[in-house]
């Protein structure tokens, strides 16, 4: 897929937290309870070879997880990028449930 427009590019990143999304509802998780972002800070249609993944307990800062995902992991729909993608996040989901666990908090 290539993205070079920004139509594109908004679509390959509605359908990455559509994802995370669907990744926490499987684990059990609140989605309303958890902060997904994706490259914060940095400028939105700017080319990059990765992307900064970061998935917070509501906005706790030490009730997060971050990940650098490959570009191609990002936009790819099947294949096995995609499928390196979703099992990337699946790891941080557990490790963070994981963390909210220990303190107690609803999950």
């Amino acid at each position: 897929m290539v993205t070079s427009d920004s139509a594109t590019y908004q679509e390959a990143l509605s359908r990455a937290f559509a994802g995370i999304k669907a990744i926490l509802q499987r684990r059990q998780l609140d989605p309303l309870r958890y902060i997904v972002d994706i490259d914060s800070g940095q400028p939105v249609f700017a080319h990059r070879d990765t992307h900064l993944l970061r998935i917070a307990y509501n906005r706790h800062e030490v009730l997060s997880m971050e990940a650098a995902i490959p570009h191609e992991w990002l936009v790819e729909q099947a294949g096995e990028g995609h499928e390196n993608f979703l099992r990337t996040v699946d790891d941080m989901v557990l490790q963070l449930k994981g963390k909210v666990q220990a303190t107690g908090r609803l999950l």
